[in-house]
């Protein structure tokens, strides 16, 4: 018999028990990583469950969007943002202007005059959603020796107890905001109960599978990108002022977080420099074996950091900082960003390294590939869904011409002899 339960927080299994189920699963899935996620989300989580004969057997993480919450972690936020739009020099005024007011009247309804942003008014229409997601994906945890059979019962009962759950937790919508095209069980799923779907973004990788040196990693890329990667490592190694190498995220967090704050103020965040500070701490006391913290310092000062999380399967990209004052650091962010985890995730036989959303132009210079994410929406609201439904439609098809624009990533992309 099966049982669905809802629990409150991944604390609520015993570890042994978690760690035996994700057992084949990636870095996201891990306990101590939930446990940061609880930690730093300002919204409610929760843990949907099912067990069979008592044992675990599928579980869906989700959190309940609240104002305070993040682009990334608020679908609201990012499907009214300029970005989703995907605007450039080649639309005219006129095409960005008419794709607002479409927007705009999709979001609002005819004739509306409100004046609150678009993601406001899409919690007050709408309500806040339960977000479905992990680092750079959304999917369902099933036990290991589950088939594919298995998984689409479970995965039926996971998102049917989602949209139950929605409401009690004050959530107006069930949202699956990075869904992968390559998800067949999910999106079937989806499909069947009712959501409605759009592209909004892409998540970007670097594959490392295949390869047993970093040498040999090298000498199968295109000439040029292998020059770029020589000329900006030997930039930095040959500087008679910068150094490079690896810090303990719990005795430099308070540096860290400095450098992180001033990344996100230049991109135009707000930074809080000690909740930085404090959020570092935990993820080292939750994930200490997993934390790497690749430094550049300019006579001894660390002016640049980045922060990567090795995992089962990849090296995961969390976040960079720098000192911008400091004139000669153009490598610190390709080093620290890019080809230290590349050598970290060839040195432990790894898929890859995971660079999360945006910024497709700088990854996919040094090697990455493009997987769209598709947003999957239902709300119980038969017009609402409808509206809502257009509006993912309008921003698609801007997506789907955005993203071919860069590598795309395909099952037997990789160069490097298969592993056994």
């Amino acid at each position: 018999m099966l049982v669905t339960d809802t629990l409150r927080t991944v604390d609520d299994i015993p570890s042994p028990e978690w760690d035996a189920f994700t057992r084949a699963s990636d870095i996201d899935s891990a306990r101590g990583f939930l446990q940061f996620r609880e930690y730093l989300e300002p919204g409610e989580s929760l843990l949907l469950t099912v067990r069979s004969a008592g044992r675990l057997t599928a579980a869906l993480r989700g959190v309940v969007a609240v104002p305070g919450s993040g682009l990334t972690s608020d679908p609201w936020k990012f499907l009214g943002s300029e970005a989703v739009l995907r605007l450039d020099d080649n639309d005219s005024e006129q095409t960005g202007e008419a794709l607002r007011r479409a927007r705009s009247a999709l979001v609002r309804g005819a004739g509306s005059d409100t004046r609150l942003p678009l993601w406001q008014e899409l919690t007050r229409r709408v309500g806040p959603c339960l977000v479905i997601r992990e680092f750079d994906r959304s999917e369902l945890l099933y036990a290991p020796e589950a088939d594919e059979a298995q998984q689409a019962d479970l995965a039926a009962r996971l998102v049917r107890a989602a949209q139950s759950t929605a409401a009690d937790k004050g959530a107006g919508a069930v949202v699956f905001p990075y869904v992968s095209p390559a998800d067949t069980v999910l999106r079937a799923t989806l499909t069947a109960a009712g959501f409605r779907r759009g592209t909004l973004t892409g998540a970007s990788r670097i594959e490392t599978a295949g390869f047993d040196s970093y040498e040999e990693y090298l000498a199968a890329l295109p000439s040029r990108r292998r020059r770029l990667y020589r000329t900006e490592e030997q930039s930095l190694t040959a500087s008679e002022h910068l150094t490079c190498g690896e810090a303990d995220l719990a005795q430099h967090a308070a540096r860290v977080a400095e450098l992180e704050a001033n990344t996100l103020v230049k991109h135009g965040g707000i930074a809080d420099a000690e909740a930085i500070r404090l959020a570092r701490i935990t993820l080292a006391d939750r994930l200490p074996d997993a934390v790497r913290v690749p430094v550049v310092r300019r006579d001894g000062e660390t002016v640049a950091c980045a922060l990567h999380l090795l995992g089962r399967k990849s090296v995961v990209f969390m976040t960079y900082g720098c000192d911008y004052a400091v004139e000669d650091r153009g490598a610190a962010y390709p080093w620290a960003a890019f080809y230290h985890p590349v050598r970290t995730a060839i040195a432990q036989r790894l898929d890859g390294v995971r660079l999360g959303f945006e910024g497709f132009e700088a990854k996919t210079r040094r090697g990455a590939v493009v997987e769209p994410r598709e947003t999957w929406a239902w709300t119980p609201d038969a017009d609402a869904l409808r509206r809502l439904g257009e509006l993912l439609d309008l921003v698609d098809a801007r997506n789907d011409a955005y993203l071919s624009r860069f590598p795309q990533a395909t099952a037997d992309r990789g160069r490097g002899k298969a592993r056994s």
